[in-house]
């Protein structure tokens, strides 16, 4: 019998989910014998390997173990599969590589990846394991992992971290929060004043007050100055790295400033991409010492940033900036300015060196 024609693949794949074509032709999909291209044929073949005719849905099964796994690739890269057609191939198949790019697949169904992830090992379980956006969004897919007996030590630690950074710390973080604002409000209350002072702050406030001599009194703006940077300060440290990243996406200047900071690179790069920086921002960050080195290769890997002259002042005359990145901008920089760092103790010798040469080239 000869398979037969099809003007249209797609009406033809669509009723055959349905069941609304005869029974030779479900067969016909079964074996993958429709006239149809190679994506299309494992489309058909999908949609008949749970046809409620035994003999049909066995064909399909004995067909689908046998196509190569080069096939169902390219169906998986190509033929934008759906999350249902993901789900049955996931079932299947124990093609590694088939499985990672099930996972990697942005329409594959959270509980596709939960039955995988108790199960899948090598490429495909390290394709869960780094998908954070996945494990964020769907929790019990950690769990689900840690189920998994071939789950590696390596990626128990990582999935043990990620827990405890977007997971655990956040209980702790509202906890801490509510006693925290338990206290201020009751110390207010106490004290009579709108907000409380940290030790900290008290401190400066008191040696102001001894150099003075007298009972100095602060203004109405300086105490508001106090209570909101100290409040910024304690707010940020409570927070998650999840919720510090968005905030340096849409956090303000003094936001960006304390964040630029943190010692999680995640959240440092986040700044730098964040709606509201300005050039004067970067600028600024330019000349802090205590930044990681990463933030300054970033900045200086931005043409538009690497090309302000204030900013590549900024980094050339910071001692914290590696080498590496100095050295090339010397040229970038104007003769007068070169001049000072080829005196500045405070810069490395290197970059001296190199200030000097540059300073007797631009006078050739």
């Amino acid at each position: 019998m000869a398979p037969p024609d099809s003007a249209e693949p797609k009406d033809l794949v669509s009723l055959l989910r349905t069941g609304d074509v005869p029974r030779e032709i479900r067969q016909f999909a079964a074996r993958g014998l429709l006239p149809l291209d190679v994506d299309d044929q494992v489309r058909a073949l999908l949609a008949v390997i749970d046809d409620p005719e035994p003999e049909t849905a066995a064909a399909a099964h004995e067909t689908l173990a046998k196509t190569p796994p080069d096939t169902l690739s390219h169906f998986l890269r190509r033929g934008a599969p759906t999350g249902i057609e993901l789900d049955l191939i996931a079932r299947r198949t124990e093609d590694p590589f088939v499985l990672e790019q099930i996972i990697r697949n942005k329409n594959v169904a959270d509980q596709t990846l939960e039955v995988l992830a108790r199960t899948v090992s090598g490429a495909p379980q390290e394709a869960l394991i780094v998908n954070h956006v996945r494990l964020l969004r769907k929790p019990s897919l950690i769990e689900a992992l840690f189920e998994n007996p071939d789950l590696t030590i390596d990626g128990r630690r990582r999935l043990l971290e990620v827990r405890e950074e977007f997971f655990d710390k956040e209980a702790r973080r509202k906890e801490a929060e509510r006693l925290r604002l338990e206290e201020e409000a009751a110390a207010a209350a106490a004290a009579g004043v709108v907000g409380v002072l940290t030790a900290e702050e008290q401190a400066e406030v008191d040696a102001a007050r001894a150099e003075d001599g007298t009972q100095l009194s602060l203004t109405e703006e300086q105490f508001r100055k106090l209570l909101t940077e100290g409040g910024i300060f304690r707010k940020i440290a409570t927070m998650t790295v999840s919720e510090k990243i968005k905030l340096a996406y849409g956090g303000g200047k003094e936001e960006r400033r304390i964040l630029i900071g943190d010692s999680n690179r995640l959240v440092s790069q986040a700044v730098l991409k964040s709606r509201g920086l300005t050039l004067n921002e970067i600028e600024s960050f330019c000349q802090m010492r205590h930044l990681d080195d990463e933030i300054f290769r970033t900045i200086s890997g931005n043409r538009g940033w690497a090309r302000k002259p204030a900013i590549v002042l900024a980094m050339v005359k910071n001692p914290k900036v590696p080498l590496a990145i100095t050295m090339p901008l010397i040229r970038f920089v104007p003769l007068r300015e070169i001049r000072l760092i080829s005196r500045d103790p405070n810069l490395a010798e290197g970059l001296r060196t190199m200030a000097r040469k540059t300073m007797e080239d631009k006078r050739r």
